[in-house]
């Protein structure tokens, strides 16, 4: 870096960005003519990865503690970094001063280690933006023999020693001058000093950095880090564990809590304990220990009651010090309406994703889904680790906390749904049949992203499936796979919605069973012959699941509605793929494939009027399902991704692919278009991004790329959805009509999600009780559809004539009235009493 171009960077580096102050005292000597006033140093005594709540490691799997007070790198990655979360250099005039011993632990081609002070990112003051998106001034030594200073440097005296030495630097700001002063210093070696002179303040966060450049060096050792001077502002609401947040639902009277912790050592205390605020004080309920693989603790509580709101706090205790995460159990919503957001995809280029995680709240959802990709390989901006099993759970766990201290705050106080996909395992793509196992040496040469199965060992991702879904209702099959991987899928009733929660990936068949040759046999580039994709035995969501879905469809206790969550949407809708805009006939990452087996599972759900909530897609649409005839099926909302990286867009019109009923706001891409596996899909909107969608902001980009979140709102009374596609910067306080994407809102019924034309009718019913359940079934006891009224009274239709089983009633008052003729001109009335 220039001159030139450092004071562009300390321009911006000067440019205002603010961090909350905690002033605290302490008093120690600095330079002759300036008077210190501040003094704090950072101990570290545990064997462990996680360093402490001071401490944000990256890569954090790459970094431990020792007893003996050090900080040690143990990785390849270049320019790791240690960054201090709980103290920042200030603005203004002052002095500040970081001291640290290190040491070369393991040595190998060359390395460099040391300091990078007044780290900030230029388009967010939130410190997690600064941990992986921010810059500042580095200040270090090398093994070669030289100190630096940004791009300049100096060669240290000859044949200094790296056994114990010390460094330090120093930083005086008056006026509109600030000095940077680096010292160098060892018991074997003459000291060595050397400054810099700067234009603007140098404020922000302070990383200690081992290999600035060097990808695979020296392995450096830190122990005794300091800070002093007048610059130093303490930030304890910066500082992350080791509490780092919870995770809950309740379904049923069962409340369930997850607290995820960081990986603790040996040492440390193993378990975390629940309470309740009650009657003025706080009450201890339960204490639940920490599973290793996950670092998480589950607190599972019967016959629990959300008529009101509940205050609650996860505590732990460790080296004599207790750590409280206070969170709220709200009022579960009775008779009223029911706001879900919907969200997906956070890919890392948009972390900490700021402008969304502060507009989210002010929406006030009553609960939250996280459809899947909470985490993304090349998040953090380092990669992943696949084997061993304890390395490849801490890789995750690193990226996964990313997760949790973007979105803790909105967690803490409202039920959370959260799923896992396909990048959460470390695969691009996900055909899991039923856990099958991927031979690692098979994934690297041949079918990768298109072959079926898992690449990662059992012990990962059931660590994965446990961090993300263990604060959810049990798993409805408690058998692990085969393999062993356990399942998650289950149902939860909230505010008289009933959901299924699905996998739409783990039990998939994958592409290579139907198609040969190689490269990326998921994308399909050339017309297809008559039942290629086609084969008896395809899985799509499995048996067991399958069976799971059909007696979910049937239980509407305490519930109104249906809904379906799942990973993607049941559709091939995207058309245009990745960075170059490449047309694709058809994508077997989507559900829409195989379709026997998908169709089977959309005239399921639609017996119960079932609506669909998914992700995965990086482009939000309303899709109405076909299956034997034309929107004969219910709706889908695949909501924005809340961090778009792969790009994708639906715009079949660009390739003139023909389509009928465009919808009456007459916006493109819109209508009745059939897919590539035969499936006729009524795309009723898309939020397609822009073709020149990059940006030097990342923020301004994710939006550009139509990232964004989803809004739903359940109406239980009056039986009507409302959809809303909110984009990535929209504000609630400051409200545009460009705020949604072109399409959105959007409200339906819940009956529009059986779009089957029911032109037959059944007798009037007449009933003595309102809002009672309905279920209408063929001569051959096939089931048609089931749903609870509103009121007393309800004419079933149905599709074709002939006789009908009609049950009115549920539990054990059930009323059955067989062989009910279905009639274009029905004037019968039948009068239940249940």
């Amino acid at each position: 870096m220039t001159i030139d171009n450092r004071r562009i960077f300390l321009k911006k580096l000067g440019s205002g960005l603010a961090f909350t102050t905690v002033s605290f005292s302490g008093v120690d000597s600095l330079f002759a003519n300036v008077k210190p006033i501040k003094r704090v140093a950072f101990n570290i005594n545990k064997d462990r990865v996680w360093l402490g709540s001071c401490f944000w490691a990256i890569p954090m799997e790459d970094w431990k503690s020792t007893k003996n007070g050090r900080i040690e790198f143990i990785g390849e990655q270049k320019s790791a970094r240690v960054n201090i979360l709980s103290h920042v250099i200030s603005q203004g005039d002052g002095t500040f001063t970081a001291k640290v011993d290190l040491g070369i632990s393991e040595k190998n081609k060359g390395g460099s280690a040391g300091f990078r002070v007044g780290i900030k990112d230029v388009y967010d003051a939130d410190v997690k933006a600064a941990c992986y998106y921010g810059d500042g001034i580095d200040a270090g030594i090398s093994s070669s023999g030289f100190l630096f200073i940004g791009d300049k440097k100096n060669a240290l005296p000859s044949g200094f020693s790296f056994d114990d030495a010390k460094l330090q630097i120093s930083i005086i700001r008056k006026g509109d001058q600030s000095n940077i002063e680096l010292c160098a210093s060892s018991p074997k070696s003459k000291d060595f000093t050397w400054y810099q002179k700067f234009d603007q303040d140098v404020n922000g966060l302070v990383a200690l950095i081992n290999n600035y450049d060097e990808k695979g060096g020296d392995k450096f050792w830190f122990k005794n880090l300091s800070f002093e001077g007048s610059k130093i502002q303490e930030n304890k609401k910066d500082a992350f564990g080791p509490i780092l947040w919870t995770m809950y639902t309740l379904s049923k009277r069962v409340l369930k809590i997850s607290a995820q912790m960081p990986p603790m050592g040996n040492q440390d205390n193993k378990e975390v304990m629940l309470y309740f605020f009650k009657d003025g004080n706080w009450q201890e309920i339960q204490t639940a220990t920490i599973e290793e693989d996950s670092c998480s603790a589950i607190f599972k509580l019967s016959n629990f009651s959300a008529n009101a709101p509940v205050k609650f706090k996860v505590v732990y205790h460790n080296d004599n010090q207790k750590h409280a995460y206070e969170g709220l159990i709200r009022e579960e919503p009775e008779n009223k309406k029911l706001k879900f957001a919907g969200l997906t995809c956070q890919e890392g280029q948009g972390y900490p994703y700021s402008p969304l995680t502060k507009n989210l709240p002010k929406h006030n959802p009553d609960m939250l889904f996280f459809s899947g990709d909470q985490i993304y390989e090349q998040n953090g901006g380092y990669p992943i680790k696949r084997f061993p099993a304890k390395e490849s759970i801490l890789s995750f766990l690193g990226k996964w906390y990313m997760f949790g201290w973007a979105f803790g705050d909105v967690m803490r106080n409202r039920p959370t749904i959260c799923t896992p996909d396909d990048h959460d395992v470390f695969q691009g793509n996900l055909w899991g049949e039923g856990g099958a196992p991927i031979d690692l040496d098979d994934w690297n040469t041949k079918f990768r992203d298109a072959q079926g199965g898992y690449v990662q060992s059992p012990r990962m991702v059931n660590a994965v499936h446990r961090a993300n879904c263990g604060h959810m209702p049990d798993a409805a099959d408690t058998q692990p796979t085969p393999s062993g991987i356990t399942t998650w899928y289950t149902d939860l009733v909230y505010g008289g919605v009933s959901f299924a929660i699905i996998s739409d990936r783990m039990f998939k068949s994958g592409p290579e069973v139907v198609r040969k040759g190689t490269g990326r046999l998921d994308h399909i580039t050339k017309p297809l012959s008559a039942g290629e994709l086609e084969k008896a035995d395809l899985e799509f969501l499995g048996d067991k699941q399958i069976k799971f879905l059909e007696n979910w469809v049937m239980d509407w206790k305490n519930s109104e509605m249906k809904v379906l969550l799942s990973q993607t949407l049941f559709s091939n809708v995207g058309t245009h793929h990745g960075n170059e805009k490449t047309f694709l006939l058809g994508d077997m990452d989507s559900g829409g494939w195989p379709k026997k087996q998908r169709d089977e599972v959309v005239k399921i759900i639609r017996k119960g009027y079932t609506f669909h909530i998914n992700g995965d897609q990086h482009l939000p649409f309303i899709v109405q399902y076909s299956t034997d005839g034309i929107r004969d099926g219910g709706y889908t909302f695949c909501t924005p991704a809340i961090s778009t990286g792969y790009i994708r867009w639906g715009e079949p019109d660009v390739e003139e692919i023909p389509f009928t009923d465009r919808p009456a706001h007459d916006l493109p891409n819109t209508g009745i278009y059939q897919d590539i596996f035969g499936n006729k899909n009524y795309i009723y909107a898309v939020g397609n991004p822009k073709d020149n969608w990059r940006n030097k902001n990342r923020y301004i980009q994710a939006q550009n790329k139509s990232s964004g979140f989803g809004i739903v709102t359940f109406n239980t009374q009056e039986r009507t959805i409302k959809m809303e596609a909110f984009k990535f910067l929209s504000d609630f306080d400051k409200p545009t009509s460009t705020d949604q994407y072109p399409g959105w809102p959007h409200t339906i019924t819940q009956v529009d999600n059986d779009g089957r034309k029911n032109l037959y009718s059944l007798p009037e019913l007449v009933i003595n009780k309102n809002n009672q359940v309905v279920k209408i079934l063929s001569e051959k006891d096939e089931v048609i559809n089931v749903l609870r009224l509103t009121g007393n009274t309800y004419i079933p239709k149905v599709a074709a004539e002939g006789k009908y089983l009609i049950e009115v009633g549920e539990g054990d008052k059930i009323k059955v009235y067989k062989n009910q003729k279905a009639r274009t001109n029905q004037n019968k009335i039948l009068r239940v009493t249940v």
